[in-house]
């Protein structure tokens, strides 16, 4: 009852702020529908422009008719070749970035194929397509010398569809972003309390402060369904191809929105005010979306393994799982059960964070209350 009670007052206080309500709700559909408009295009793989320089007496020829073989699933050449004259005309073309890289062949003095690549080490096309150059000049070089290749590569996928369009990658990550707006929100509420004096009270009264906190996660954890219902029908309505249902997205929505509570509770617990709140909760909030892969991917080395699962220090998030479930779930159409991972490891995270701020939050209250 007293939990309820708490939850109640949350949600009244909540309710009769109905700016900040809004701003946590719809900020991030707006983003949403930016997004949409920056990325909602088919997604298409880029045509590399190489710049080819044959030194090699036509002894390359069957590596140049390769690459001019490289074909994507929709017809469309992997690679533009182009014949330069010499380094001086491909060096220019390189400085003014219309081409990626310069493919150059050459012969050693067994009359062995050689093979240099220059680009600017900067471009991020000449990143990507170096990289496309040597994995499809790799295949027919092993194909030419009659040996096996050196790696075989077997990926399987939890999911059943890839994305139609750019933007249906990022639609997941917006999702995350939305309740990861809860941090500054549920900080902002304790920090409200501890400027009215509430807190001081409350510890006069039987109520404990994991019914407090838990009370505040139940309001916040109504807060994350509208979240993630009003998200998800944004990104529908923009272009969003959901191979996923709404209440999965909620299912994995909830899970997140316990960690993103329990971050706000930790942030709490070093702040005396809610516009410290809101400053500091707003800061690690976007510090996750970043480190959590919301925005882009990113990755850092592997700490250990569990199972077949390499975990590293960003997996230390809850919102890092919850990204990936909601991609594989929503945009890749895999069932809660194909995710049990990422939904388990979303889960233990949240409630760590959630333990860790009651027992700094009950550790300091009573250090400032002796």
């Amino acid at each position: 009852m007293k939990v309820l009670l708490v939850a109640r007052k949350s949600l009244v206080e909540m309710l009769r702020e109905v700016q900040l309500l809004v701003l946590i709700l719809l900020v991030p559909a707006a983003f949403v529908v930016i997004t949409a408009l920056g990325y909602g295009g088919v997604m298409k793989l880029p045509t590399y422009s190489v710049l080819l320089l044959d030194r090699s007496g036509l002894q390359a020829a069957a590596y140049i008719q390769h690459l001019q073989d490289q074909r994507y699933a929709d017809g469309r050449s992997t690679f533009n070749l182009k014949m330069v004259a010499g380094p001086a005309e491909a060096e220019d073309l390189l400085k003014a970035q219309k081409a990626a890289l310069l493919l150059t062949f050459s012969r050693d003095s067994q009359g062995n194929v050689l093979r240099t690549v220059r680009g600017d080490a900067t471009n991020a096309a000449f990143i990507t397509g170096s990289t496309a150059l040597e994995a499809a000049l790799q295949l027919q070089a092993e194909k030419l010398t009659g040996l096996p290749p050196l790696v075989a590569l077997d990926v399987e996928s939890p999911g059943l569809y890839a994305p139609e369009t750019e933007f249906d990658a990022y639609a997941p990550g917006m999702m995350v972003f939305a309740i990861l707006m809860l941090i500054p929100q549920t900080a902002m509420l304790v920090g409200r309390e501890l400027r009215w004096e509430t807190l001081r009270r409350l510890q006069l009264s039987p109520l404990k402060t994991w019914e407090l906190f838990l009370g505040l996660a139940l309001a916040q954890g109504l807060v994350a369904v509208v979240q993630v219902v009003v998200m998800f029908l944004t990104a529908i309505l923009v272009g969003y191809h959901a191979h996923g249902s709404l209440l999965d997205a909620i299912w994995v929505g909830l899970l997140l929105s316990a960690g993103s509570i329990g971050m706000g509770l930790v942030v709490a617990c070093f702040i005396s005010n809610d516009s410290e709140a809101l400053n500091t909760g707003s800061t690690v909030s976007m510090l996750q979306v970043f480190l959590s892969g919301a925005f882009f991917a990113i990755s850092g080395p592997i700490l250990f393994t569990i199972g077949s699962h390499a975990v590293g220090p960003f997996d230390l998030l809850p919102a890092t799982h919850a990204m990936q479930a909601l991609q594989q779930v929503l945009t890749g159409g895999a069932s809660l059960t194909q995710v049990n991972f990422r939904l388990t490891a979303t889960a233990i995270l949240s409630i760590l964070y959630f333990l860790l701020g009651v027992v700094i939050f009950e550790w300091k209250r009573k250090k400032a209350y002796r």
